[in-house]
């Protein structure tokens, strides 16, 4: 039985694609960074990093990270670090032919820096090997900012999403990005 079990989890991480993200020294801007798949154990520093950037809010509970983390189906979840501190994060799982980011965050002291653009193209590669078709995600019809990044990353707005975030009821915009466009 043991055999079986394991030959089952072997072909599926070979189907699914779901290898382990190595951690890796990268530059960006000039400057070296860390980048390596997201433990447990990080999620206190996912929580610090959601209370700075959402101004004391925490759109994603420490329950919500664990069952991303633990789900089943294909995911990737990856931190950024400098000098061993946590500065950003990103976050996807797959459905279907699409890869859904389902988090990005990044320091508000390290944006603007190009570590957030990095972090979307690992998850273009991460899908791509997944055989996805599309990159969707939601963000703030406030965030101006996010959205010029996501453009630039070739996403397309897509629909408006009324009420979608519950701590103020602002509206999202789906965004998308088509693989075979890129």
């Amino acid at each position: 039985m043991l055999k079986k079990f394991n030959l089952f989890h072997s072909l599926l991480g070979i189907f699914f694609k779901n290898r382990p993200y190595d951690k890796r020294t990268v530059e960006i801007s000039n400057e070296s960074y860390s980048v390596r798949a997201i433990v447990l154990d990080d999620i206190k520093d996912l929580l610090s990093i959601e209370r700075e950037v959402y101004a004391g809010e925490l759109p994603w509970t420490k329950t919500a990270f664990l069952m991303e983390l633990q789900a089943a189906e294909p995911h990737l979840y990856l931190l950024i670090q400098k000098d061993e501190k946590t500065i950003g994060f990103i976050g996807c799982r797959i459905f279907g032919k699409d890869a859904h980011i389902t988090n990005v965050a990044v320091l508000t002291q390290n944006q603007g820096k190009g570590i957030g653009s990095f972090l979307i193209r690992e998850v273009i590669q991460f899908a791509r090997a997944n055989n996805c078709e599309t990159i969707s995600l939601e963000v703030r019809i406030s965030n101006k900012n996010a959205q010029r990044v996501y453009r630039q990353l070739g996403f397309a707005s897509s629909t408006i999403k009324p009420a979608y975030y519950t701590e103020n009821k602002e509206d999202a915009l789906e965004m998308i990005l088509h693989l075979k466009e890129v």
